[in-house]
C-alpha cells in the first residue's frame, strides 16, 4: 500500500528517514500482474539464519508465492519501467495536482478533513448516521460510480488512490466526481432528515 511510488517515494520508510530490521513486498513488486512477495532483512537479522538445518540456524519456510518465474519475470519488468520511465520524477508535478484539487473538496460543507500523503487520500466525512442508511461515505462512493469514479470507504473515511500512470485530466475529472457526490448526497440526506422532521411533527 506505501511501496514503490505510492507516497511519492519508493517506500514509505523514506519519509520517516528509518531502515527497518524486515520489510515485506508484494503486490505492486510485479505491477499487479502476477503474484509475488519478498522479504527484506538486515544483516544482523539475516545472521541469525545463516546456517545449516543440522545446527538449527537455517531458516525452513515455503509459500505459494516462491519462485514462480513468471511472477519475477513480471517484477523485473516491472522495475525497469520504473527505472527506466523515471516513474517517480513523473510522478511528483501529478502529486502537487492532486494537491490542489483535494484542497477544494476541505472547503465542501459535510468534510471534515482531507489528508493525503503521495497518491493516497483519504477524505473523512462529517458522519451524522441515519437509522437503515447506508453510512455518508458509503454513499458517496455509491454516487460516485455514476460519475465514473470507483473508490470506497474505510468507515467515514473515503478512501483515494489513483494508480501512478493517472493523468492530470484524470485526476481533475476524479476529485470533480467526488465534488460532486459529496454535494449530491448531502443535499439528499438533508431532504430526507427534513422529511423525516416533518412526519413526527
Amino acid at each position: 500500500m506505501t511501496g514503490f511510488g505510492r507516497t511519492g517515494r519508493m517506500f514509505a520508510i523514506e519519509h520517516e528517514e528509518v531502515v527497518p530490521d524486515i520489510m515485506v513486498l508484494a503486490k505492486s513488486l510485479s505491477g499487479g500482474y502476477l503474484p509475488i512477495a519478498i522479504t527484506l532483512v538486515s544483516e544482523k537479522i539475516f545472521s541469525f539464519f545463516d546456517g545449516s538445518v543440522a545446527d538449527g540456524k537455517a531458516l525452513a519456510y515455503g509459500h505459494s508465492y516462491t519462485g514462480n518465474a513468471l511472477g519475477c519475470a513480471a517484477a523485473k519488468a516491472s522495475l525497469e519501467v520504473f527505472e527506466n520511465e523515471r516513474v517517480l520524477e513523473a510522478l511528483q508535478p501529478k502529486i502537487r495536482h492532486l494537491t490542489e484539487r483535494l484542497s477544494k473538496l476541505g472547503e465542501l460543507p459535510g468534510v471534515l478533513e482531507v489528508r493525503q500523503c503521495g497518491f493516497i487520500a483519504g477524505i473523512e466525512i462529517k458522519e451524522a448516521p441515519q437509522q437503515g442508511m447506508p453510512s455518508f461515505a458509503a454513499e458517496v462512493c455509491m454516487e460516485a460510480r455514476r460519475h465514473g469514479l470507483l473508490t470506497r470507504p474505510v468507515r467515514n473515511v473515503i478512501v483515494l488512490m489513483p494508480p501512478l500512470c493517472t493523468t492530470a485530466a484524470q485526476l481533475r475529472q476524479a476529485v470533480e466526481a467526488l465534488s460532486a457526490s459529496i454535494m449530491g448526497v448531502g443535499r439528499r440526506r438533508s431532504a430526507r432528515t427534513k422529511n423525516v422532521e416533518k412526519v413526527t411533527t
